[in-house]
């Protein structure tokens, strides 16, 4: 574990940070006697179609959501399905 003063930090931040990035280690900085630690999160793992859905799908509904269709004048043409001839978006 690399150890540093605040100091000898602000003079070559960016290298002492990218090397934390990069093997991971932590890096210990002091200032004052007291001591803070700097440590690289570990990447999330990239979620699955199904987890993502699951996590979209756990967020509930949007505030005002239920509400939204008062609003809207449709004469919903384009809600028309046909399993032959797929979607019907009438004249447009």
């Amino acid at each position: 574990m690399t150890e540093v003063t605040l100091t000898a930090l602000r003079k070559d931040l960016f290298r002492l940070v990218d090397s934390v990035l990069a093997t991971g280690e932590p890096l210990v900085i002091r200032r004052g006697g007291r001591r803070l630690t700097l440590i690289a999160e570990a990447p999330k793992p990239a979620l699955t179609p199904e987890e993502r859905y699951d996590a979209y799908m756990a967020q509930g509904v949007r505030e005002g959501a239920d509400d939204w269709a008062d609003d809207i004048d449709t004469n919903k043409s384009h809600w028309t399905w046909d399993p032959d001839t797929k979607f019907d978006l009438g004249d447009k």
